[in-house]
């Protein structure tokens, strides 16, 4: 079936296209940030699903992680299970910065990033060496040995051991010329639809909410700009060429290991900027937190989003964040008995997902919605 709408790229209309997509989409994020400032519930049928700011923090957190994993993974072909050491690593440097030297969160960035990047870089050094399941075991290596790193007792002063490392004194609050009132008022006006927004001004505390939901946002705009550069600069091109085929990249005469390296370091410096989110919301770094098991999932997210796509890491954050929680609280489905919802039946839908995407979508969810979107709409390549 042919496409009802084509739009040609570098046009007018695929301009005007872009910036109404962009617009609806920052529009939505803003309806549901006042929406769940605080916790909220979404209910189908009889089953109740908690949604407020606080969850959305975290997926951003992971949407950044995932992000770096497309880059060495999806763009570069690299088998690389370790994210959540970095992710750990940026979460920790963060929290000893802001608890023991009072930086404010968001100046941790400069530490954290080129440190990671540092770090990923020297690591991603065996990738020269080894490749398939060889370097997925010893990137995986990594992730598995840092909660037991944090916890030594020689790091104790800087880590906080196994009770993890608090910044629960440290607070973000919204500037005072933000019109977060007068908006929330405006939407509680719109009839039918006000009550879902509350009932008079924010709280300071919700006002808080809302300014670090803004500022992640704005993180995560910006490392997605980044990396989208990335990917269509002359480095970018060369990470695909070793994706598709690093016999033929060497032939054409890029450089392996600057490429390979490269993919490495931005990636390990993504997944820091997601540990930074991570702590700064929950307010603790906890070496529990940043288990093998954040590895897998943050790989599972990578799957089902799609892998080798930008906004596949923005549905695999949300994914990985919501459904677990989500499928945990489900209480009754019609066509099931109710001892199967019973337990830890988060994990265990999410595995579902996890193998039915890969039977029915191996592209994972942006390759399915991609296909849908064919039948009505057709984006034309533009000729030279």
């Amino acid at each position: 079936m042919a496409a009802k709408i084509h739009i040609q790229e570098g046009t007018a209309t695929y301009r005007k296209y872009r910036i109404a997509m962009w617009t609806c989409f920052i529009i939505s994020l803003l309806l549901v940030a006042f929406a769940y400032v605080d916790v909220g519930t979404i209910s189908i049928g009889s089953n109740k699903y908690n949604l407020s700011l606080i969850r959305l923090d975290k997926a951003i957190a992971f949407t950044i992680a995932i992000l770096g994993l497309q880059v060495v993974v999806g763009y570069t072909g690299q088998i690389a299970l370790g994210q959540s050491f970095f992710f750990g690593t940026g979460a920790y440097l963060s929290a000893w910065l802001v608890a023991d030297h009072s930086w404010p969160f968001l100046m941790t960035l400069l530490v954290v990033i080129p440190s990671c990047f540092l770090i990923g870089m020297i690591l991603g050094l065996p990738a020269l060496r080894i490749r398939g399941l060889y370097l997925a075991l010893l990137t995986f290596g990594l992730a598995a040995v840092f909660p037991s790193i944090v916890k030594l007792d020689k790091l104790y002063t800087y880590t906080g051991g196994a009770g993890g490392k608090l910044t629960s004194n440290y607070k973000f609050v919204a500037p005072s010329w933000l019109p977060f009132d007068k908006v929330a008022e405006g939407l509680q006006k719109i009839p039918f639809l006000g009550g879902f927004f509350g009932d008079g001004p924010l709280s300071d505390r919700e006002e808080s909410r809302m300014w670090k939901f803004i500022l992640f946002s704005i993180i995560a705009a910006i490392c997605f700009w980044l990396v989208s550069n990335l990917i269509q600069s002359r480095p970018g091109r060369a990470m695909r060429a070793v994706r598709d085929n690093e016999t033929s990249a060497a032939t054409s005469g890029i450089n392996l290991a600057a490429t390979k390296t490269l993919s490495f370091g931005v990636a390990s410096a993504l997944g820091g900027v997601g540990g930074v989110i991570y702590v700064a919301e929950i307010g603790i770094a906890s070496p529990d937190d940043f288990s093998s098991l954040l590895a897998i999932y943050l790989i599972v997210g990578l799957v089902v989003g799609g892998v080798g796509t930008l906004s596949g890491a923005l549905i695999g954050g949300l994914v990985y964040a919501l459904i677990p929680d989500w499928a945990s609280s489900t209480q009754s489905i019609s066509f099931l008995p109710q001892r199967w919802l019973q337990g830890p039946t988060g994990s265990l839908i999410l595995g579902l997902l996890l193998i039915v995407l890969t039977l029915f979508l191996p592209g994972g969810i942006v390759a399915g919605w991609r296909k849908v979107k064919k039948r009505f709409l057709q984006i034309d390549s533009a000729t030279f």
